[in-house]
């Protein structure tokens, strides 16, 4: 696991904490009001407003909100109004022709859409008093190496844990606070922290008991929860039910 501390930058202009693993990036941007941010995407990458709002071509941003960019791609954001803190998470770039055919164009920046997702979590279970919101998934914006969400734990709520065998996960508490959960022990996390999980590390969360989280996750290098893989520990399903 890979702990940042106060990753949401309390100043502007910034540039914090960019987590570096195999499967990809994530970064936090913060702009002051006006100023702008032309991205030029290397990777696929998916942006998303934590704090203010962004105008990207005539659509204003508010927060949850956000744009998800094909390898190639250019989009420009601007402060609207007052500071803006931009989330960032783009994945790694596979071999030349895995994502697209040689030659072909990006496809254009797509808003980012709720969806279903995939019924994965629905079925193998492992969590209590959490919810899912999908932002970008292969099946809302056409994703192929990145998935975001948000994801809501009333109090006592938790995931136990589990592992992504093909991906990464970041997981960033917007609200709230609680425990990270490895199989070392529980590490405190608070509004701001960010935790990065690298593919088939065994992981989870219990938020405290009088209070909601809410969270910002997603996994780099698949493009939905059922190409991540998840599979919960025997020994957490066993003591959850």
């Amino acid at each position: 696991m890979i702990l940042v501390p106060s990753a949401v930058p309390r100043s502007v202009p910034d540039l914090r904490r960019v987590v570096a693993a195999p499967h990809g990036t994530v970064t936090v941007h913060a702009l002051a009001a006006g100023e702008r941010l032309e991205v030029l995407a290397a990777g696929e990458e998916a942006h998303v407003v934590l704090v203010g709002c962004a105008r990207w071509g005539r659509a204003l941003l508010l927060p949850g909100e956000g744009v998800h960019q094909q390898p190639g791609s250019r989009a420009v954001f601007t402060a609207e109004g007052g500071p803006l803190i931009l989330f960032a998470a783009s994945a790694a770039v596979r071999a030349v022709g895995a994502v697209g055919a040689v030659g072909a164009a990006p496809g254009p920046p797509r808003r980012l859409a709720a969806g279903d997702g995939d019924r994965t979590l629905a079925r193998t279970g492992g969590f209590d008093g959490m919810g899912v919101r999908w932002l970008a998934t292969t099946q809302s914006v056409g994703a192929r190496r990145l998935t975001v969400a948000t994801s809501a734990f009333t109090p006592g709520g938790r995931h136990e844990l589990h592992r992504h065998p093909a991906a990464g996960e970041f997981f960033l508490v917007l609200t709230g606070g609680g425990e990270h959960l490895t199989e070392r022990g529980p590490v405190r996390l608070a509004a701001g922290d960010l935790a990065y999980v690298p593919a088939g590390e065994w992981h989870g969360y219990r938020t405290d008991p009088d209070r909601t989280t809410t969270a910002l996750y997603g996994y780099l290098g698949a493009g939905s929860l059922t190409a991540a893989g998840y599979q919960v520990k025997p020994a957490a399903r066993a003591e959850a039910s």
